[in-house]
């Protein structure tokens, strides 16, 4: 019975990763037929910060979390973050650079976390964390308040810092190479 129970979260889990492939199709569908009001973006970006927020703390409570579910999390995270955020550079609301700055620090984290680190799953950054984070307060500040309004228009005149934070956690995760290698001591005979 336990065992039947802790599947079930499991794929409670799981779902509710997989739910934000489904929300950036959504996002994807509003932007190209050119509905992009608060009133139908704002519930999908909230939706997609809620069960990024739920899915790994219900796979932790249930015992049930994983390399996959980790993976998974994480994939739809970056899929959900820029489509939304790609839309939104295309609308102008955001600079380009932007989501290009977010794909690169992501592939970065799989690929060190992987190649480098030798981890079955993705092995986070301090300041990597933080700009996740970040990701889902962008989305949502979009999605309900775009440029002209205020916080949009802040948004874009913030960045550049927020694209130097994107940088520093790349910078950040490249330093810590030197610490994760095996210090190899010379041999002398």
């Amino acid at each position: 019975m336990y065992v039947r129970h802790e599947a079930v979260w499991k794929a409670a889990a799981n779902l509710l990763s997989v739910s934000r492939f489904f929300l950036a199709a959504l996002w994807l569908a509003a932007y190209a037929s050119g509905n992009r009001g608060p009133a139908l973006l704002g519930p999908i970006a909230l939706a997609g910060a809620a069960s990024d927020f739920a899915d790994g703390r219900l796979a932790r409570v249930a015992g049930s979390a994983d390399e996959l579910g980790r993976w998974l999390d994480a994939i739809a995270d970056i899929v959900f973050v820029l489509t939304a955020l790609s839309c939104e550079a295309r609308a102008g609301s955001i600079p380009t650079y932007i989501p290009v700055l977010i794909a690169l620090s992501f592939t970065q984290y799989a690929l060190d976390s992987v190649l480098i680190l030798g981890s079955a799953a993705p092995v986070a950054s301090h300041l990597g964390h933080w700009a996740g984070a970040l990701n889902y307060v962008l989305v949502i500040t979009l999605a309900f308040a775009p440029p002209p309004r205020l916080p949009g228009r802040l948004i874009r005149r913030a960045a550049p810092l927020i694209g130097i934070l994107y940088i520093a956690a790349m910078i950040e995760r490249a330093l810590n190479y030197r610490r994760s290698r095996p210090r190899t001591i010379p041999c002398s005979i």
